[in-house]
């Protein structure tokens, strides 16, 4: 009896354990990753304060994720949303940034920021590809920095305000 409690114990132990790594996204070493700036002085025109006020008033603080992406030309992520703002500066190439509302182009060197909280988005690469970086910027404790979600269904009226 005693066996069979130690052997259910332990394969609860493995499967908690199981669930909590496949619920943090993997990283890369750093030490393959070389040094010095990915991209430099990208501007960003349009930053809005809310999420930022909203994820800077986050009990116990924030987690960042950051993300290297790179899409081949034409290719599109799904629809997708996050638990908190996310900065993108376009490295090379160019990306298009659309919602219910908003389609914009971001040519390299430039840059958005995605307000997130559920905003749903998505991104959509040039005919060149694009090479991208984006910071999460999410409450802690988040598992993931991409939900995804189905395309939204029509333009509210407010969701690019600051």
């Amino acid at each position: 009896m005693r066996r069979r409690a130690l052997a259910v114990i332990a394969a609860l132990s493995l499967a908690g354990a199981g669930a909590a790594a496949a619920s943090h996204v993997p990283i890369v070493e750093p030490a393959s990753v070389p040094v010095g700036f990915f991209a430099a002085h990208n501007h960003v025109p349009d930053v809005p304060g809310k999420p930022l006020r909203r994820i800077s008033r986050a009990r116990g603080g924030i987690d960042v994720f950051l993300q290297h992406v790179r899409l081949a030309a034409g290719t599109a992520t799904a629809w997708h949303t996050h638990s908190g703002p996310a900065v993108v500066t376009v490295a090379s190439g160019s990306l298009t940034y659309e919602d219910a509302c908003l389609r914009r182009t971001y040519p390299a060197g430039t840059g958005f920021v995605d307000e997130g909280f559920g905003h749903v988005h998505r991104a959509v690469a040039g005919p060149d590809g694009a090479d991208f970086y984006v910071t999460y910027l999410l409450p802690h404790g988040t598992p993931n920095q991409l939900i995804p979600t189905d395309p939204p269904s029509s333009c509210r009226h407010g969701d690019h305000d600051d």
